[in-house]
């Protein structure tokens, strides 16, 4: 499927992103800014610092966003100001299997998304799992396998999960119970990292390009 372009992110290195009424919120990997960006043009409505580092994922939920510090392997749950309310330890964190390195380093979570009080899913590509946490607690509830080895962003929609990954350029519908997959959607590019759903538009960043682009949601 061939994506549409929409805008370039204004920082350095858009990693994770989320759908929100008035804005998209982006975390950037580069500066480790949280961006409310215009869906029009992607001019900038917010820009807040965040003592994350190289974040990946980000959503918004319980009065808080929260953002996934990759290479702390650590949760942030953030004040809307972008200050720091609480830090919580990242569920499977390690070495991911697409490491390029000698000496690779342990990293967290990619992609979140929160459902409601009780629910909030997040993707870890070293343990090649999405896991479904508590934030009360951020006990883990359930986990179910990925389909590839470089999970990121993620969105629910209709009692199904929609989980990109980013090393085959593709975004997994799956049975949030199993990991089934049920349908799939090749990108040409760019590449899939941060993603969220709005109505019936698929938004996702390249950290890579520093693109914005959309995809239809299959009916």
């Amino acid at each position: 499927m061939e994506a549409t372009y929409r805008w370039t992110h204004p920082g350095p290195q858009p990693n994770g992103i989320q759908a929100d009424n008035d804005g998209i919120w982006v975390i950037d990997q580069g500066n480790n800014h949280l961006y409310k960006l215009d869906y029009k043009d992607g001019s900038v409505i917010l820009d807040l610092q965040t003592e994350t580092s190289m974040s990946s994922g980000v959503t918004k939920g319980g009065g808080y966003i929260w953002v996934a510090s990759t290479y702390t392997s650590e949760l942030f749950k953030l004040n809307l100001d972008g200050t720091t309310e609480e830090i919580y330890d990242t569920p499977g964190k390690g070495v991911v299997a697409f490491a390029e390195t000698e000496e690779p380093i342990t990293t967290g979570a990619h992609g979140m998304e929160w459902i409601d009080e009780n629910n909030m899913w997040v993707a870890v590509p070293p343990a090649q799992k999405v896991y479904l946490l508590d934030p009360k607690t951020m006990t883990v509830k359930h986990s179910i396998p990925t389909p590839g080895i470089r999970p990121h962003g993620l969105f629910m929609h209709n009692n199904s999960m929609w989980l990109a990954d980013t090393q085959d350029c593709k975004i997994h519908q799956l049975y949030p119970d199993s990991g089934k997959i049920l349908n799939e959607i090749h990108i040409s590019e760019p590449e899939i990292h941060g993603m969220s759903l709005r109505g019936t538009e698929i938004w996702f960043c390249c950290a890579e390009t520093r693109k914005v682009c959309t995809v239809q949601l299959p009916n």
